[in-house]
């Protein structure tokens, strides 16, 4: 009976001292087979014993390891211990001189007994001849790693170091860094240095050192890309750092791994007994490419994002550093830690008290923008931006700090992003409106739900990057920001001294576009109070001209503000003392307008008019635009140069305990000087006539008095309201509950409306029991007994 040879299953494995060798063969073999099976595997454990012997009593000897070894009982002997610069110039001659001689030494006995085993193979053994060469080269990596001398991974590491720091130095000083048209390593480090490199990689991946050898260049080049990233790219947002570094990564590093690569393709090509050339070596070439891509990644990934404040301080400047870290954290897992070093970063350095509410503000628009660029889906902004948005909404001042943003920036309210660009997910928009093309292009810009969608939102959502629709989520709701930016309208209307309102109607107008009209029907007629206000006050000073001018009183500039009371937001109460020809301008203004819009009449409130002012010195000109008491302040100085407080705010027509805040323009712009009597106590203001003694405060006050109550002062105002109503129920009613309190004022308050909640309500009855006007049992409120 006969049996093919590929019926066999035959192994060889090494164990122990010497090769072992075990046959697992088909049970239907035939006897003359089954003999000469076993007489090729006693030659080949012959063989490989003998293998054994010969090699490790060879390599044990000390010529082999030469200059390492000396060297090593040299520096021990003597005690040597080296500094790092002497260690490191000599580690230079000894990589580049001893480490190659003593691997030429090595490489020799090996590839000298490599060819005496392959000659012992006889005729018989020629059926396990592959499977004898493995464990030979088993054999060479235990005797190696096992008689190598212990500084021999020092000075490989040395010699890999100084080559590749001789490398970077010499692209580095040319002038067509790094690498020229078609240049190659070899062109620029020439043919020598290039096979001393070559055959220190290709020695140890003969030796069975391959994976040990990797490991160390792989640390050095790692180690060296790490610190030109953190060089060129930290700090610098408006360049394309990944670009550059992935150019140099292509062009510089690849070169020096592509020449470490080659050595190991030749090495293990022939150690296998041939190959298709550089097959191997293509495919480990792919695979550093892409584990070198991957690193930058991850460096520049965490570079950028405990940058990501700064990032952000300098939007727009640093749109090039978003674009970056968004690649970054597309090709790693790095985006909750993204998440978490943000996040960390907005708790210290700007929700604080001492970061201001416009500056928190603006780092709250820029952080939306930067994260919308990061992820155009919103779900980081989603993650991240309630951390700001709940710690502004703590602060009084927000609800202005946002209506000035939105008023002041333009762009908010006139770029707003597409619903297209908005969603991140299909069925979004009215595909019945659009063209077939329209459509088509809609489903092309179509992408999935991000993973991330699903651990934020127990069902899809669309996030929205509408920067103003962000702000007024921070307020609560639209009618916040509307009272808000109708006092903030007012006091810009009232403080103008001419009569341009084109800014204000164009702002006016995108606001309609985005709350509608009737939400700004106040506004509108604010807006036509200052057209009509012009429009009147140019026909009546044309009538009072001749008598004024007969009088005395005509002033040519003076101009008015004729207000609808009910469509204007509350405004402050003052008096102030006129002066008697502004006094008959008044009257006389006021007469003629009764005369043409009769039955109406003006009620004139002078304390929140402005005045456009120069004053002229000895040497020079000021001008200021200031409230009619600041005014009257710096015109008592005419006919005296020092006032006693109280003889100035008599003047004036003002308390004495507002003069100090209204005259302190001309104290802070140095105009006059305030001191305080020794005699009386009483403060002393005294005008500066030469200008250039005028010395400025950094921070002068140069606007006029606000004249528009704030919300916080309305409630202050309309709870003193709620509070007569309620005391005066439990007077007549003795005991009330919260809720009946509750309901009593829903129906009795028409003026200010009541439009508070019932935990409002309840804050407010416990500051009246704090202040001991009431008594709370749990129940009920009473009136406390005195």
């Amino acid at each position: 009976m006969t049996q093919s040879q590929d019926s066999h299953s035959l192994s060889v494995e090494y164990g122990g001292s010497c090769g072992v060798v075990n046959t697992t063969a088909a049970p239907s073999v035939s006897m003359e087979d089954y003999l000469r099976i076993q007489k090729a595997l006693q030659g080949g454990e012959l063989v490989l014993k003998d293998f054994e012997t010969q090699f490790k009593s060879q390599m044990s000897a000390g010529g082999v390891w030469g200059s390492v070894q000396k060297r090593e009982e040299d520096e021990e002997a003597f005690g040597i211990r080296r500094s790092s610069s002497e260690e490191n110039k000599s580690s230079s001659s000894s990589s580049e001189e001893g480490l190659v001689e003593t691997l030429k030494r090595v490489e020799t006995v090996r590839s000298g007994y490599t060819d005496h085993l392959k000659a012992s193979v006889s005729e018989p053994m020629a059926l396990l001849f592959e499977k004898i060469l493995a464990e030979s080269r088993s054999i060479v990596f235990s005797v190696v790693i096992t008689s190598a001398p212990a500084t021999l991974w020092d000075r490989v590491r040395s010699f890999y170091g100084e080559s590749f720091k001789a490398f970077i130095e010499t692209c580095e000083s040319r002038e067509e860094f790094p690498l020229g048209y078609n240049e190659t390593i070899f062109d620029v480090m020439g043919s020598e240095w290039c096979s001393r490199l070559s055959f220190v990689g290709q020695t140890l991946n003969k030796l069975g050192l391959g994976s040990r050898n990797e490991s160390i260049y792989t640390d050095i080049v790692f180690t060296h890309l790490k610190g030109w990233l953190e060089e060129r790219a930290a700090g610098e947002y408006t360049k394309e750092c990944l670009l550059m570094a992935q150019t140099y990564n292509q062009k510089v590093i690849m070169s020096f791994v592509w020449l470490l690569l080659e050595s190991s393709d030749d090495s293990s090509s022939s150690a296998s007994g041939g190959g298709p050339a550089g097959q191997h070596q293509e495919e480990m070439i792919k695979q550093w490419r892409t584990r070198l891509d991957t690193f930058i990644y991850e460096i520049l990934g965490r570079m950028r994002s405990d940058e990501m404040f700064d990032i952000v301080v300098d939007f727009p400047e640093s749109m090039q550093a978003l674009r970056d870290l968004k690649v970054c954290l597309e090709h790693t897992n790095f985006t909750s830690t993204f998440i978490e070093k943000f996040s960390a970063q907005l708790r210290k350095r700007l929700l604080h008290l001492g970061a201001a509410t416009p500056v928190i503000v603006t780092q709250y628009i820029s952080s939306i923008k930067a994260l919308n660029i990061l992820d155009p889906s919103g779900i980081l902004t989603e993650i991240i931006c309630p951390l700001v948005k709940n710690y502004i909404k703590k602060r009084k001042d927000t609800t202005r700090c946002i209506v000035n943003m939105v008023v002041y920036d333009e762009n908010l309210l006139s770029l707003k992003e597409e619903n297209e660009e908005e969603s991140f997910y299909s069925g979004e928009g009215q595909e019945e409106d659009l063209d077939d093309i329209d459509v088509v292009l809609k489903e092309m810009k179509w992408n999935p739900v991000p993973i991330q969608a699903a651990q934020l939102f127990n069902t899809v959502k669309k996030c929205n990057k509408d920067i103003v629709a962000a702000l007024i989520d921070v307020l609560g709701n639209k009618e916040y920001f509307i009272k808000e930016y109708k006092m903030v309208l007012a006091e810009r209307l009232l403080a103008k001294v001419d009569d341009d309102i084109d800014d204000e109607t164009r702002i006016l107008e995108l606001l309609k576009l985005r709350f509608g009209a009737n939400s700004l029907r106040d506004c509108e007629i604010m807006l036509k109070d200052m057209a009509d206000s012009k429009r009147i006050t140019s026909n009546i000073r044309a009538l009072v001209q001749p008598s004024a001018s007969a009088h005395g009183s005509f002033i040519p500039e003076f101009s008015s503000v004729i207000i609808s009371e009910l469509f204007w937001p509350p405004l402050f109460e003052g008096k102030v003392r006129t002066p008697s020809h502004v006094h008959w301008m008044l009257d006389a203004f006021g007469a003629q307008y009764k005369a043409l819009k009769a039955p109406r009449t003006l009620h004139w409130k002078p304390h929140l008019g402005v005045v456009d002012l120069e004053l002229a010195f000895g040497k020079g000109t000021k001008e200021f635009t200031v409230s009619v008491a600041q005014a009257l302040i710096i015109s008592q100085f005419e006919s005296k140069g020092t006032w006693d407080s109280e003889e100035l705010a008599k003047a004036v027509g003002i308390e004495v305990e507002a003069l100090s805040e209204k005259a302190s323009i001309w104290v802070n712009s140095g105009i006059l000087r305030k001191s305080v009597d020794s005699g009386s106590k009483n403060q002393v203001y005294k005008l500066i006539e030469d200008i250039e003694d005028h010395v400025e405060k950094p921070y002068a006050h140069t606007k006029p008095d606000i004249s528009v109550m704030s919300q916080e002062q309305q409630m202050e105002m309309n709870m003193k309201v709620y509070e007569s109503y309620v005391m005066g129920m439990v007077t007549n009613l003795e005991s009330l509950p919260l809720e009946k309190i509750h309901n009593m004022l829903k129906m009795f308050v028409l003026e200010p409306v009541y439009d508070k909640t019932i935990a409002e309500l309840e804050a407010f009855l416990a500051k009246l029991v704090s202040d001991g006007k009431l008594t709370f049992d749990g129940l009920v409120y009473r009136k406390k007994k005195r």
